[in-house]
């Protein structure tokens, strides 16, 4: 039985977690109880890209693996986190309802794009001036509810320790911490990659995002509208708009100007009165080129990374942590777009 150590218990280093559990390893998370970014998600599951109207990367695999990785946990831990969701999306522009014309016939899109024949049909208290098409096959985790009853299952399991991980505890050598002795320690810090001395060449980006939740009597609930933004049902006439996106800021401090924009978002899409309930921020670990950052260090045996999940993170973490579990555990081969060698090149 492989001992293994996880650092960070965000959506990225619970789901691996669980899978190394399930493979029969003994894994220890650490975790310091001030994640900025799984717990304040708006957890939306979306298969497109809007604006070009492209697949997201790898949906075909991900979203179903997704859907079965979150009802498996509902199971375990006897909660629902998870509804179907509506997604209609409002256009830009003639050009993006020109994309969506021409991909709506193709074939890879047919899972995820409604048919549409004709884009203007009225649809009652929104501010629409190129028509509107729908998404399918989109889902919603409830971002909050579920890691609290994922941490609350890996802390009786014996998994999750609420702790501070202190580097000087850590021999990168010998991969000891605190006397215990390890077989791999994967760090899953998020944006807090800069902060630790093992993958200083990882460029995990700073990207704060900040969503407001609010309360309407005149606004759709049964479907989530987006353009420039999002207003996301979440039940009992409440919503959650988002999200705005803010390069290399550290602070989880909410702005006006924040709210300012994302009082544009809802104004943009609808004539519907609102009241604000709530504001929050949060910082997601992006990446230049997009994609996550998983696998072994080139230099230091037994020490990984698994991070840059992004703004996909819900619908990413599933199937990946499984993926990285059988990389850790079996050498399995890793997607290449999502390597670490990436950023070790000469």
């Amino acid at each position: 039985m492989k001992n293994i150590l996880i650092i960070g218990g965000g959506v990225a280093g619970c789901s691996l977690a669980w899978q190394l559990a399930k493979k029969g390893a003994r894994v220890q998370l650490l975790d310091k109880k001030e994640n900025h970014s799984s717990f304040v998600a708006a957890g939306m599951i979306n298969p497109i890209v809007f604006r070009r109207v492209n697949l997201s990367w790898r949906v075909d695999e991900l979203l179903p693996y997704a859907r079965s990785f979150y009802a498996e946990i509902e199971e375990k831990v006897q909660q629902s986190f998870c509804t179907p969701l509506l997604i209609r999306r409002f256009f830009a522009a003639e050009q993006e309802r020109n994309y969506w014309n021409k991909k709506q016939d193709l074939h890879e899109f047919q899972n995820y794009l409604t048919h549409h024949s004709d884009f203007d049909i009225p649809v009652p208290n929104s501010n629409a001036k190129w028509g509107s098409a729908m998404v399918k096959r989109g889902f919603r985790v409830d971002a909050l509810k579920f890691m609290k009853a994922f941490h609350r299952y890996l802390i009786t399991d014996k998994i999750l320790e609420y702790t501070m991980f202190n580097p000087g505890e850590f021999n990168s050598e010998e991969l000891t911490y605190q006397s215990k002795q390890y077989d791999s320690v994967v760090f899953c810090c998020g944006s807090e990659n800069d902060t630790l001395p093992y993958f200083e060449k990882v460029n995990i980006e700073h990207t704060k995002g900040q969503i407001i939740t609010i309360e309407s009597d005149e606004i759709n609930e049964k479907e989530s509208w987006n353009q420039k933004g999002f207003i996301l049902p979440i039940g009992n006439k409440k919503f959650k708009v988002g999200a705005t996106i803010e390069r290399e800021i550290r602070d989880v401090n909410t702005t006006p100007e924040a709210l300012n924009e994302l009082t544009g978002v809802i104004k943009n899409l609808t004539q519907g009165s609102f009241k604000l309930i709530k504001q929050v921020a949060g910082i997601r670990p992006t990446v230049y080129d997009r994609r996550p950052v998983m696998g072994e260090h080139p230099d230091k045996k037994g020490i990984y990374i698994f991070n840059g999940l992004g703004t996909k993170g819900y619908l990413l973490a599933p199937l990946l942590s499984l993926e990285m579990a059988d990389h850790i555990l079996y050498k399995a081969k890793l997607n290449k777009e999502c390597c670490v060698s990436r950023f070790y090149k000469s």
